[in-house]
This record gives C-alpha cells, sequence and structure tokens, in this order.
C-alpha cells in the first residue's frame, strides 16, 4: 500500500483514457471524477475503476470519444443519449441540463439512457447544490448486472437470488454558511465496489454485507463473485428503497426504445430550485438553522462529534489533499498493466 498524490493520479488517469482514445477534455473530466471519489474516502468509485473501464472500451461497451446529447425535451423534463461514452461524462451533462431547467422551471426532471457507470453519484448531487439547487440522483431499473448473465447483484429483503443491482441514491440540499449538505449511499449494506476494494487488499466484509451462491451468509468477498449476492441495508427499509429506484428508473428510462439491445435501465436525476418557495437569504438561514443545531448536539459515548451528511467526504478530502491517497498495491499493478495495454507507461508518469 502506498500513498499517491491526488496530482499524480489524475495525471496517470487522464493518460490511460487519452492511450484508449478519449479527447483530452473528457479524459480529464475522468481524472476529476475518479479522483474526486478517492478524495471523498470512497475509493471505491476512484482509481480502482480504471482497468474495468479500459476493459469495457475495448469490449465495445464504452466509447471514450463519444459524446452525450439530449434527444427530447420539454421545459421541466430532458431524456439525455449517453451514447455509451463514459457515465460520468453523461451524468455531469445531464446534471447541468437538470440544473438550468429548475432554474428557469422551478423543477426539472432528467433521464439518461445508453448510460455507463456514472461513479459516484454524491458528486453529481453537490455539482447541483453548488449552484443553489436541489437534487436527488438514482440509478437503477436494469433488473440486474448484465455482467452476472442478467442475475441482479442484490436479493430482495427475504431473498437469497439477485433481483436488482445496488441502485444507489443521492440527495445534495445548499447549505448557507454551512457546508452542503450530502446524502449519498447504495441501497445495499455495501457498494459492490466496496467488495472490489476488500478483495484487493484481501480483506474480510463486515458480517451482514453478503450471502453466498447457496444463500449462507460469508464475509469473504470472493463469495460475492463465485455467484453470491449483496443484502439490502437496514432490512426491508433499505429493500424498499431500492424497489423507489428500481421502479422510478424504470419508468423514466425507456429501455426498449432507447437502450435497444443494450443494458436496461439507466440514471435520473430530479431537481428543484432551492428557492422555489423563499428569497435566498430566508432558504440559507433556515437552512444554517437546522445544520448547525444539530452539529451542536452533545456526542454520544464512543463518539467525537455528531456529524453531518457530507461531512466525512470533506473531512477526507482535507486529510488526503494533505497526506496523499492511498492505493492498493494489487489496484496499482492492475492500473499500470491497464496504461501499458494502451500504451502509456505510468511507471514514466508517476515515481515508484
Amino acid at each position: 500500500m502506498a500513498n499517491r498524490s491526488a496530482t499524480e493520479l489524475r495525471t496517470v488517469t487522464e493518460r490511460i483514457f487519452q492511450g484508449a482514445g478519449a479527447p483530452e477534455d473528457l479524459a480529464r473530466e475522468m481524472g476529476e471524477a475518479l479522483v474526486g471519489a478517492n478524495l471523498a474516502g470512497h475509493d471505491s468509485h476512484g482509481v480502482i475503476r480504471i482497468p474495468a473501464y479500459i476493459n469495457l472500451i475495448k469490449n465495445g461497451g464504452l466509447k471514450p470519444d463519444a459524446r452525450p446529447t439530449v434527444i427530447e425535451e420539454t421545459a421541466t423534463t430532458a431524456l439525455v443519449d449517453g451514447n455509451w461514452t463514459f457515465g460520468h461524462v453523461a451524468a455531469r451533462y445531464a446534471t447541468d441540463v437538470a440544473i438550468k431547467k429548475a432554474k428557469q422551471s422551478k423543477t426539472a426532471i432528467v433521464s439518461i439512457v445508453r448510460c455507463n457507470h456514472i461513479g459516484r453519484l454524491g458528486q453529481w448531487a453537490s455539482q447541483a447544490a453548488a449552484q443553489d439547487v436541489i437534487a436527488m440522483v438514482m440509478v437503477g431499473g436494469g433488473g440486474g448486472s448484465p455482467g452476472r448473465g442478467g442475475r441482479g447483484s442484490a436479493a430482495p429483503f427475504g431473498g437469497a437470488e439477485g433481483a436488482f443491482s445496488t441502485n444507489p441514491i443521492s440527495i445534495g440540499m445548499p447549505g448557507g454558511e454551512t457546508p452542503d449538505m450530502l446524502i449519498d449511499f447504495a441501497t445495499t449494506v455495501v457498494a459492490e465496489g466496496k467488495i472490489q476494494v476488500a478483495r484487493a487488499k484481501g480483506a474480510e466484509l463486515p458480517p451482514g454485507c453478503i450471502l453466498d451462491k447457496n444463500g449462507r451468509p460469508s464475509v469473504n468477498p470472493h463469495d460475492f463473485y463465485d455467484g453470491g449476492v449483496l443484502l439490502p441495508f437496514g432490512g426491508h427499509k433499505g429493500y424498499a428503497l431500492a424497489m423507489f429506484v428500481e421502479m422510478m428508473c424504470g419508468a423514466f428510462t425507456p429501455g426498449a426504445s432507447h437502450n435497444g439491445e443494450g443494458r436496461p435501465g439507466g440514471a435520473v436525476v430530479w431537481a428543484v430550485d432551492a428557492y422555489a418557495f423563499e428569497k435566498k437569504g430566508e432558504y440559507e438561514n433556515q437552512a444554517d438553522f437546522v445544520l448547525q443545531r444539530v452539529k451542536k448536539i452533545r456526542p454520544a459515548e464512543g463518539f467525537k462529534e455528531v456529524l453531518l451528511p457530507g461531512e466525512p467526504e470533506l473531512n477526507s478530502a482535507r486529510e488526503r489533499m494533505k497526506d496523499g491517497i492511498p492505493v492498493a498495491d494489487a489496484t496499482w499493478t492492475q492500473i499500470v498493466d491497464a496504461g501499458k495495454s494502451v500504451g502509456v507507461d505510468v511507471g514514466s508518469l508517476v515515481p515508484a
């Protein structure tokens, strides 16, 4: 395990994706997105994903030079065709569209079809919150993972087989003087990427995260990839939220008419102007009142302080900008190999 600076990892990411055919601006977006996830402490959605995306490019599932477009729209809705480019690029574009429409019409809903993995959903919810727009971002509606033979990676509450994917959801709300609030999680106990990280580190999973292929509880990451399934967080409550995401994305990402023979489902961005019912100052005062009141609550035994949603990511970013981002040796080896496969010598970009 070695620490790498954010600058080094952005350079590596950009160069590898340029080597795979991405234009400079899209490669730069990917560097910001993946390293941004690492800085936020979500290594499962950071540079560990580079090899998988390179493989997807080579297999024709990801078009590194494609760009998203709006194919249908009204004053308050838009359907974005991701054109199978990087999901992060499509998500950033769709969020921009949602922000503009929400500011013009108070609210908007934007869906993305033909969409690859969009990474850390919190990045897009934060993008909206930074521009005074409340946003809910969801990914689902696929009815499972094609990479698993059409079987879902996540089991419903009480089930021993997969029915859908991790069905993540994120909500960003602007603050005032207090930093914006960010909610961001998979509806499973852990995101699938967390299992990748544990496998790369040779670590066990916490109990209660997965079942093996025989429906038995396991802490071995390899059991998930050998036909196991993820479990919903909070039992029936997480399962219900996963169903909401599945239904919303299934309804708003018309796979039959747009995805065709590709992967079903997609992403949805639901945006609302934060000042739809109150003036800017009134909204900010109310947001600060709620956030600061909760922040001042006396911590329980075993806790140093009450953290607001999104605060752990801010703290992680400050620490990792100073101390560097830890990258497991196995992950780094895979990144180096991915670079070699597209003619990029990672070792010449980053000192050993």
